[in-house]
């Protein structure tokens, strides 16, 4: 008995569970393993195998494999091929698969759809609505606020241009509908000007308000962004000031938190 016993531990022992292979894992719809596996093929120059790699995981929604897969392709020269993985990254609202999607379209000759799509790079992953809060200092002294509803999709000269609505408060208060337009230098900085027009909710004998306004915006991507401008308005008031916008979820977040 005692013998049969060291047998069986020694056997049992000797056992050890089989770690699945990265191609096993991929197959078993493990997206990290496809693309894990995918880099070890490129490694090992076996580039059919790689791109099916990326293209599984391209398939289970990883835009880093499509962008991979789509540069892949263009380097070997299948530029037909590399068109589809690097779209789905451009709809996915990225910069950077804007951007792959304009050199491709550029190696195929079509030098306007190129420039169109570097054009728009720079404002595709900004947020379509975003709530604003601003600080308005006068000049003639005290202090205001506004809250700004903006809404810039790309439809409108890729959010070059916004409409909104601002209600702003302080020693004169108004409600406004906004027509604006922003130059985007880069991806993160944006001179922009606006003009506001709408009631006057403090003078009823001057009822209507008519205003213009000029700034910086500085973007964190679809977060939000921080903005410093001036000001002036139909009643003569100037004023300095600082917003801080958020994209409308990440605002309706904070405001949950609250």
């Amino acid at each position: 008995m005692p013998c049969l016993l060291m047998v069986a531990c020694v056997t049992t022992g000797g056992m050890e569970a089989r770690v699945p292979t990265l191609e096993e894992q991929c197959n078993g719809g493990r997206v990290s393993a496809c693309e894990a596996w995918g880099q070890q093929l490129t490694v090992d120059h076996r580039l059919e195998e790689a791109d099916r790699a990326f293209g599984l995981a391209c398939a289970m929604g990883s835009t880093s494999a499509c962008m991979t897969q789509g540069k892949s392709r263009m380097a070997q020269g299948d530029l037909e091929g590399a068109e589809p993985p690097l779209r789905k990254v451009y709809e996915e609202n990225s910069e950077e698969g804007a951007l792959a999607l304009a050199d491709l379209r550029e190696a195929r000759g079509d030098v306007a759809g190129a420039s169109r799509l570097r054009w728009e790079a720079l404002g595709l992953d900004k947020s379509t609505v975003e709530f604003a809060l601003g600080w308005r200092i006068p000049w003639q002294g005290g202090l205001g606020g506004s809250l700004d509803v903006n809404v810039q999709p790309m439809g409108l000269g890729a959010r070059r241009l916004t409409l909104g609505a601002n209600i702003s408060f302080g020693s004169e208060s108004s409600l406004n509908a906004t027509v604006g337009y922003q130059h985007f230098l880069t991806n993160w900085a944006a001179p922009y000007a606006r003009v506001l027009v709408g009631p006057n909710l403090e003078r009823h004998g001057d009822p209507l308000n008519l205003g213009a306004e000029v700034g910086f915006k500085v973007f964190a991507g679809s977060i939000g962004h921080f903005a410093a401008g001036l000001g002036t308005s139909f009643d003569g008031s100037t004023y300095t000031v600082l917003q801080v916008g958020m994209d409308w979820i990440v605002a309706l977040m904070v405001l949950a938190h609250m």
